[in-house]
């Protein structure tokens, strides 16, 4: 058997001993509380905090608030571009299947902090108080900084954004086919300024759609321009120039400090600003926009709202995830305010520390565990190749398992197989409150 695939059965079973046996010790040394805890999200990060507080304490009440009924998986919008997953279904799911009977689930909105009562308000007009709040709310997509854009377009026109909807990753795949098998042209592609969810999807995007031209067999009559915000294609230096490697051979151009502020659909042009102030007008016949990304207005206008380093976002200490002014606040997910971070990965790793330390308050004791800043980026490089990059904050290659699956530097089938078919389950064991790696 191959020294990789070998890895991966004993990362599965690790996984599933891990599992087994954490969940009996957390049975047996739960800690008795009547603490009133308010999730404010309801997405991955949420629903996982909340069944992980679960294992922790007992009588504790437990409240998420979010109105949507459903889940969303992110992380299969890059699969539903490369036509690996295909319906709407691929990516949505009940919450009920996630959430235990003891969660309160309240289908509403909070729309305002009031940290120095310790209340929150929503949006249904209700007031309600608790000893620690949990901020999970995600990233806003801010499609209304860009000037002329229509998001009724997106999925037609050939104007593709996979992080609109899952309705946008499945027509963005059949305009990228589409595309492939025309007479020719230029294709962009989009990365905006600042912090944003899953900051290697902008690239993956761009790998797919120069795939589906390569295999159509008419490469040379195409011409790709990756425009990034950023003066790097990756922040992790070693992952950086591999790509810049692939992309000189795929013939895939990159235009560094580009930020997308406008496009005009009807004559297929989008204006970008460079470093210096100065604007570009560039023609296409495929383009496929990533927003620009924030906090969510309740979040970014209120007392807990970093104003500093990372504007808007929640103010928290990098590892304990612990508000910097308020300690019974914390947060988990894309809407904290840490260096990196923003990945599915990273709420997973992120998910045991914060129930750590709200435990560690609770018994009296002061907040020790720390997250590190792991994260995850599985690249994607065509349909059937990958490689797997790990980091954290040091910005050096790393892996979460006490042994290399594969090379991140190579570019593998068997990278490709996590990404598509092992991720999921592990997203999902998280999403029941379980972290074993």
């Amino acid at each position: 058997m191959p020294n990789s695939r070998r890895g991966v059965l004993k990362a599965g079973l690790a996984l599933g001993i891990a599992s087994a046996v954490g969940g009996g010790a957390w049975e047996l040394s739960k800690v008795k509380t009547k603490a009133n805890i308010i999730i404010s999200g309801g997405g991955a990060a949420g629903i996982g905090i909340a069944n992980k507080l679960l294992h922790h304490l007992n009588g504790a009440n437990i409240t998420v608030i979010d109105p949507r009924n459903h889940h969303w998986y992110q992380p299969g919008q890059t699969l539903l571009l490369a036509g690996a997953y295909k319906t709407r279904e691929d990516v949505i799911s009940s919450n009920q299947q996630y959430l235990s009977n003891e969660i309160n689930w309240l289908s509403d909105e909070v729309v305002e902090y009031q940290p120095d009562s310790n209340q929150v308000k929503t949006r249904q007009g209700q007031t309600l108080s608790y000893d620690y709040l949990i901020v999970a709310t995600g990233l806003e997509l801010r499609y209304d900084k860009i000037e002329g854009l229509d998001t009724t377009q997106i999925g037609q026109d050939n104007i593709a954004s996979i992080y609109y909807s899952p309705e946008a990753g499945i027509t963005s795949h059949k305009q990228a086919l589409a595309f492939a098998q025309s007479k020719g042209g230029q294709a962009l592609f989009t990365r905006p300024q600042g912090a944003m969810k899953c900051a290697g999807a902008p690239m993956k995007a761009t790998n797919l759609v120069e795939f589906f031209v390569r295999q159509a067999g008419n490469r040379d009559a195409f011409n790709f321009e990756y425009l990034t915000s950023e003066p790097f294609l990756f922040s992790v230096q070693a992952f950086n120039e591999r790509l810049k490697e692939i992309w000189q051979t795929r013939k895939i151009n990159a235009n560094f400090e580009h930020t997308l502020i406008g496009i005009d659909s009807a004559a297929k042009t989008a204006t970008f600003r460079n470093s210096e102030g100065e604007s570009r007008s560039l023609d296409w016949e495929f383009i496929h926009v990533v927003p620009p990304m924030s906090a969510v207005k309740s979040l970014r206008e209120s007392e807990l709202a970093d104003n500093v380093r990372f504007k808007g976002y929640l103010e928290v200490d990098k590892h304990s995830m612990q508000h910097t002014r308020y300690p019974n606040v914390f947060g988990v997910g894309d809407t904290v305010g840490t260096p990196i971070g923003k990945t599915a990965a990273s709420v997973k790793s992120q998910i045991p520390v914060v129930a750590e330390n709200i435990r560690s308050l609770i018994e009296g004791r002061e907040p020790t565990a720390a997250w590190g800043g792991y994260t995850s980026c599985p690249m994607i490089l065509d349909v059937g190749h990958a490689m797997l990059w790990e980091f954290d904050y040091s910005m050096q290659p790393m892996t979460a398992l006490p042994f290399e699956v594969v090379d991140p530097l190579a570019v593998s089938e068997l990278a490709w197989v996590m990404e598509k078919s092992l991720i999921r389950p592990v997203y999902d064991i998280m999403l029941h409150g379980y972290t074993p790696v």
